[in-house]
């Protein structure tokens, strides 16, 4: 009986132990953070409102320099290329099409901590990452009903994303968060090099002409450039994008987003005077896309649910039962091992040997 006390007991405080642990530390620290083998890619629809073309412009052909009110098509894949610890190399590409055909092509490397998702500094000195601050790819598991701080990776700065209500996409209920960039110069390589870096000054005349231009720009032109054949340009991006996120995972299930990237004259102050615009468009999450980012959303809420909490409050309630169980036995252990005084109703003789 002891034995089977002593059993029921210590096989009860393990299972109270590890129903603790995997809720408060094994949960939240392995199984509530980015995994190792993330791999996934969102697909959205949208409109190019308005696409530049530099090679149009550089001839003058200012009729193809614009296109406008194309369909079009975004597709970002987020990958983990390596984790160390806490801190996975992430590989952010995003490609736009129009009409089908590559338009614009952006590949972010960030270190981000698995478990907030936002960018860290603490990763082996291989990796090569941008130096980001904020959220970048997606929000952290948990999110909460609070303002993040977000990263833009086409004018390297930051932006704060405000928590603005709930919202239901795709038969699940989301968190709503709303950004806003005002006119910001850009300052990402990959987008720059796509782009030319100044304008001949022959064009200025046409520009002017077709309404580009005002002709007070025009004067003020050849006022900051005197006897310049060509003038440096410049480009700013701004943006009003909302996200709907699903909050015990933290993934993007839609988003309502608006991008505008504007090219203008650099003047010699460093201001950039708007004269084009590159690339207008808007875009949210294609039927496909939202369908198979709800179902990651609620697997892996399930799975939260399951380990996070299911499996640790069964783990609990059977390691209390079985503590109560081996208190028990202990005590009827005890019970019957203690010796008992029964008086069978004999009588006892008196000192004097008689019987009273």
């Amino acid at each position: 009986m002891r034995k089977a006390a002593v059993a029921c007991g210590v096989i009860g405080l393990v299972m109270l132990i590890c129903g603790g642990l995997l809720a408060w530390w094994i949960t939240p620290s392995y199984i509530a953070r980015l995994p190792s083998n993330y791999n996934k890619t969102r697909t959205y629809d949208g409109t190019i409102h308005s696409l530049f073309n530099p090679a149009a412009l550089a001839t003058g052909d200012l009729a193809a320099a614009i296109r406008t009110n194309l369909p079009a098509t975004l597709t970002d894949n987020v990958k983990v290329l390596q984790t160390s610890g806490n801190s996975a190399l992430v590989q952010d590409t995003r490609v736009i099409k129009a009409s089908g055909s590559p338009v614009a092509t952006t590949v972010q490397h960030y270190s981000l901590d698995r478990t907030t998702l936002e960018a860290t500094a603490s990763h082996p000195s291989s990796w090569v990452v941008t130096p980001a601050k904020g959220l970048t790819v997606s929000w952290p598991l948990g999110a909460k009903k609070q303002t993040y701080t977000g990263w833009v990776p086409l004018t390297e700065t930051t932006t704060p994303v405000r928590y603005v209500g709930e919202s239901s996409q795709g038969g699940i209920t989301t968190y709503e968060y709303r950004a806003t960039v005002p006119p910001t110069r850009i300052k990402n390589t990959q987008v720059l090099a796509a782009l030319p870096k100044s304008l001949p000054t022959s064009l200025v005349a046409r520009l002017t002409a077709a309404g580009v231009i005002s002709p007070s720009e025009a004067a003020s032109l050849a006022t900051a450039f005197p006897g310049a054949t060509s003038i440096p340009l410049g480009y700013t991006y701004q943006a009003s994008n909302t996200y709907f996120v699903a909050p015990a995972t933290g993934l993007v299930v839609n988003v309502a987003n608006n991008e505008t990237e504007t090219g203008g004259i650099l003047m010699p102050t460093g201001a950039i005077t708007p004269v084009i615009p590159v690339l207008s468009d808007s875009y949210h999450a294609s039927p496909a896309s939202l369908s198979a980012a709800v179902s990651d959303a609620n697997n892996g809420s399930s799975t939260i649910t399951t380990w996070g909490v299911a499996v640790p409050i069964a783990l609990a309630a059977l390691g209390f039962l079985l503590v109560l169980l081996a208190i028990f036995l202990w005590l009827r252990k005890r019970s019957r091992g203690r010796p008992v005084d029964v008086d069978h109703g004999q009588r006892h003789p008196s000192p004097a040997g008689r019987v009273s």
